[in-house]
């Protein structure tokens, strides 16, 4: 008999005394139970760590590691090492929240079947009296994609959302990290996810009828000033990501032609909108470029 595949909540934490309680709050209070929820924090020097001790305390399905601070990256090279197979393993940052039916409503709208990647959508809020109370927005059907592989290696289209918003099986977590990394490198977790999975071949899943709460404030990512600088930075760790990851797991850099054009006309016309794909006649010229770039180097 194949063993009940068990249900992690993920959640890594820095300084964010703010907001911690009303996020585990959240993992701890659903409808349909996590098996875990697994906290890292990053030596936070604020008393979020207080309070997350004080959760654990008194919840026996919480698990707490604290580590030195090393950044959001080292927090998942850490669970890595914990987390265990067999699982899928639901995303959460300290500053955000799940609704009460999250996890009940996700499992529902993916059915019995295993998955490589999920990712639903945001709600987003300021304050705790603000944030949604139910995680179903719609009634829109879940879409299953088939491999992204050659459309990310190719175009580097970013398919998925924000890391509150993604839920992964242990089994490609475990592939993911440990990565090795450098502070200086001002990319986030979520781009190496969602990149990294597309390049494996990982299947993902998008639940656009279901949503988590996302909290807007002034330490969001999204909120803060990147200068020319800090982007370039960002782009030349991507372009590292991609060229480690293919050459680990000896994947051609560039999609064939028929590789490509396969997965683009398995999107359909929704997706390929969204991404903002260009005609086919300006995706083969580029296509054949790359080619021959790689060829020539």
């Amino acid at each position: 008999m194949n063993q009940a595949r068990k249900n992690i909540c993920f959640i890594n934490n820095f300084n964010n005394e703010k907001f911690i309680e009303a996020c585990l709050s959240s993992a701890l209070q659903q409808s349909i139970p996590f098996d875990q929820v697994l906290v890292i924090d990053d030596g936070s020097t604020d008393h979020s760590l207080e309070i997350i001790q004080h959760y654990d305390q008194h919840h026996s399905d919480l698990r707490l590691i604290s580590k030195e601070n090393e950044g959001q990256f080292s927090t998942f090279n850490a669970a890595a090492g914990v987390l265990p197979d067999n699982a899928q393993v639901f995303l959460l940052d300290g500053d955000d929240i799940y609704p009460h039916d999250y996890l009940e409503a996700s499992l529902k709208a993916i059915g019995n079947d295993r998955w490589d990647f999920a990712f639903c959508e945001q709600q987003k809020f300021t304050e705790s009296s603000e944030a949604p109370h139910s995680a179903i927005l719609n009634h829109e059907s879940t879409y299953f994609f088939t491999s992204t592989s050659g459309l990310v290696r190719s175009r580097e289209c970013w398919i998925g959302n924000p890391t509150s918003c993604i839920s992964l099986s242990s089994e490609l977590f475990k592939r993911l990290f440990p990565y090795s990394y450098d502070r200086q490198e001002k990319f986030w977790v979520d781009d190496f996810l969602i990149y990294a999975s597309s390049i494996l071949g990982a299947k993902k899943i998008y639940l656009p009828s279901i949503a988590v709460g996302w909290r807007m404030h002034a330490d969001n990512n999204s909120k803060k000033h990147y200068s020319h600088s800090d982007i370039k930075i960002r782009e030349i760790a991507i372009a590292r990501v991609f060229n480690d990851l293919v050459e680990k797991h000896k994947i051609p850099r560039y999609p064939s032609v028929s590789e490509f054009f396969h997965e683009y006309d398995a999107l359909g016309k929704y997706w390929q909108k969204r991404l903002d794909l260009p005609s086919q006649y300006k995706m083969f010229n580029r296509l054949l470029r790359q080619q021959i770039k790689n060829i020539v180097a």
